[in-house]
């Protein structure tokens, strides 16, 4: 998901405690690209359908706390990623 500006008086590390609220994530990540942070959740789902629970309740969580004009979600099969339609 893309992050850009904090809300007033939010702290960039609350951003990853927002998304640790919602589901133990097994891996985070921050990286710039495209001159824009971008952060990497990884969780474990079921299926599609409760992933796609997760990462909307993630990027809501997330939200509180930053912008988020982007969030896709891919899932992880036999180590390639692959987007998931909203």
């Amino acid at each position: 998901m893309t992050v850009t500006t904090l809300a007033p008086g939010r702290a960039p590390e609350e951003i990853e405690a927002a998304a640790r609220s919602v589901t133990r994530l097994e891996s985070w990540d921050i990286a710039i690209a495209s001159g824009q942070p971008r952060v990497t959740a990884r969780f474990t789902a079921t299926d599609d359908t409760e992933a796609r629970a997760i990462h909307g309740e993630i990027a809501a969580a997330v939200r509180l706390v930053a912008d988020v004009p982007r969030a896709r979600l891919a899932a992880v099969v036999r180590g390639r990623s692959h987007y998931l339609a909203p």
